[in-house]
């Protein structure tokens, strides 16, 4: 519970501070960042979309039960684009660890892709996030033209990727 109360404190901080960033979906550019994965690497935006790749975020907390669905059904997007998407999950607690990060990620079926921590929520501030399962859909023009923030499910997740993809595998 104190995790979730500094969560919301950061987050309602973050609000403040974004005032109107304009952050939803419709293109407006994606800010850049670097975030440490649970792997002991880093992962940079830019050096993704440099590869031409379309990048998913997805927004959760080590502890959030109701963002298992969603972290499962981007293993399922994972496996059926491999390495065409980079998806991203976010842990967003600050006291978040690896290890409550790997059981959470155990707990989703051990998905295959990118887990990474924004302790200090510059990311979800940068993105305006206002709530856990929160999604962001990158192109690889590093235009937003995807955002919620509500739980979402494969077939949604999958008609975006295909949306933005569908030009460039034809």
């Amino acid at each position: 519970m104190k995790a979730l109360r500094r969560w919301g404190a950061w987050l309602g901080i973050g609000l403040v501070l974004a005032g109107c960033a304009g952050l939803g979906g419709g293109g407006a550019p994606a800010p850049d960042f670097t975030v440490p994965t649970l792997g002991g690497r880093t992962f940079t935006l830019s050096q993704a979309l440099g590869e031409g790749k379309p990048v998913v975020l997805f927004f959760m907390a080590y502890w959030c039960g109701t963002c298992i669905p969603e972290a499962r059904a981007l293993a399922r997007l994972h496996q059926r684009y491999g390495d065409q998407v980079a998806i991203v999950a976010l842990d967003v607690d600050p006291t978040s660890t690896p290890e409550a990060l790997a059981a959470f990620r155990e707990a989703a079926g051990n998905p295959d892709y990118i887990w990474a921590f924004d302790r200090d929520n510059t990311v979800a501030l940068a993105y305006r996030v206002t709530r856990l399962d929160a999604t962001v859909i990158i192109d690889p023009r590093g235009r937003i033209v995807f955002r919620d923030e509500v739980p979402t499910s494969y077939e949604t997740l999958a008609a975006q990727v295909a949306r933005i993809l569908r030009p460039t595998t034809r």
